[in-house]
Formats: structure tokens, C-alpha cells, sequence
């Protein structure tokens, strides 16, 4: 039973190793992933690399080809756009719960967020994107509906994803606070409609900044492959 446990623990590992890998861009979008080069970069053997591609499929941050080759999930403008959209779904639902039902649900999760916001203002990558994420789930979180709050976390791996990726390539966000400065205002007084609203506004606003980024970083990669 022992032995059971540490197999499963050794391919948890090997999922997480290639999932933060993937996440934090040491894989760009598009790059073939090999079983032989991960099984030496991870140290393990080819086998518990390949569960651990399943893992990441599952998760949409590979894809396999023909003939079992695997990818990095592109990190195109529909791939932008499909990911976004998702969340304003999950989040503007939350929104217009957490006006709904403000008095019994509080705002405290929200009001503690926005303060890390203000904290992580000037700070590195990390601390921005952790307080960034971590303001997003604090209104999902504050709502108590258990599937919206699964359901969001499952979207968290791809946008950290995304907002690393956009960081790296095009870093274009406004100071943390003044960025969500509305969201924060609509979500602990504001009506379900101006609530939900305000979410899909906030991140409208995101998608287009990251498509205009990518079109962008396209067309400086095509500059500096194009012959002399």
C-alpha cells in the first residue's frame, strides 16, 4: 500500500514540476515537449512523465499531436480570448452573488485582497500576479457557492499563465489599485447588474491589451526571421 502511495506522490510531483515550468514560461507556447528530455530534466523515469503530460493535457496547458508528440498549448488572440471570457463568466456570476447577498456574505475576503493589492503595488512579478489572482478569487471565494469557487480554481493555472506570459512580452498594467480601483467599488456597493458589469468591463479591457500584445510580439517575431 506504501508503495502505491509514493508512485502516485513521485507523478504528483512530476505534474506540478511541469505545470510551474509550463506557468512561469521555461516552455514558450507552441514548444514540443519530448518524454526523453523531461525525464532528465525532472529526474524520473519516462513513465511518470507521461502521466504526468496527461495531467497537463487535463488541464489544457499541453496538447498531443499525431504520433504522440506533445506541445505547449499555443497562447494565441483566440486562445486569449477563450480563456478570458471563461472567467468574466465565472466572475461576473460571483459578482452579481456577492451584491446579491452582500449582507450575509460580507466583504471581508475582498477588502483583505484589495489591501494586498496595495502592498504588491511596485513589487516584483510574483507578488503583482499573486495579489492580482488573489483579488480575483477573493470576490468568487466570498460568494460560499462551492462548484463557482472549483470552477474558478481551475481556470487559475492558464491565467497565471497568461498574465506571466503578458508580463514577460508586453508589461503594460496600470499600477495594482488603480487597475481595480472600479471593480472594488462595484463589488462591495454596488447592485448585481453594475456589479457584473464592472467584472466583464475589467477584463474586456484585459483582452484587449493582451490581443493587441500578441499581434504585436507576432509581428516582432516575423521582423527578425525575415531575411536580410
Amino acid at each position: 500500500m506504501r508503495q502505491k502511495l509514493e508512485r502516485k506522490s513521485l507523478q504528483d510531483d512530476a505534474t506540478d514540476w511541469l505545470r510551474r515550468a509550463i506557468i512561469l514560461g521555461e516552455f514558450a507556447p507552441g514548444s514540443v515537449l519530448t518524454e526523453t528530455a523531461l525525464s532528465e530534466a525532472i529526474g524520473v523515469g519516462r513513465g511518470t512523465v507521461r502521466a504526468a503530460l496527461f495531467m497537463a493535457e487535463g488541464e489544457e496547458l499541453v496538447m498531443r499531436t499525431p504520433y504522440s508528440s506533445w506541445r505547449v498549448a499555443p497562447l494565441d488572440a483566440q486562445s486569449i480570448w477563450e480563456i478570458y471570457t471563461l472567467r468574466a463568466a465565472f466572475e461576473g456570476l460571483a459578482a452579481r452573488i456577492l451584491a446579491d447577498r452582500r449582507e450575509s456574505c460580507g466583504t471581508h475576503l475582498v477588502d483583505a485582497a484589495f489591501d494586498a493589492l496595495r502592498r504588491a503595488d511596485g513589487d516584483d512579478t510574483d507578488a503583482r500576479v499573486a495579489a492580482d489572482l488573489g483579488f480575483h478569487a477573493s470576490f468568487v471565494n466570498q460568494t460560499g457557492h462551492g462548484h463557482l469557487i472549483r470552477r474558478h480554481r481551475s481556470l487559475a493555472g492558464k491565467v497565471e499563465w497568461l498574465y506571466r506570459w503578458s508580463e514577460r512580452h508586453w508589461p503594460r498594467r496600470s499600477p495594482l489599485v488603480a487597475e481595480h480601483e472600479d471593480l472594488y467599488r462595484a463589488l462591495t456597493t454596488a447592485g448585481p447588474d453594475a456589479a457584473e458589469r464592472a467584472v466583464r468591463a475589467h477584463i474586456d479591457h484585459s483582452i484587449r491589451l493582451d490581443i493587441a500584445g500578441t499581434e504585436e510580439l507576432a509581428q516582432r517575431q516575423a521582423l527578425r526571421l525575415r531575411p536580410a
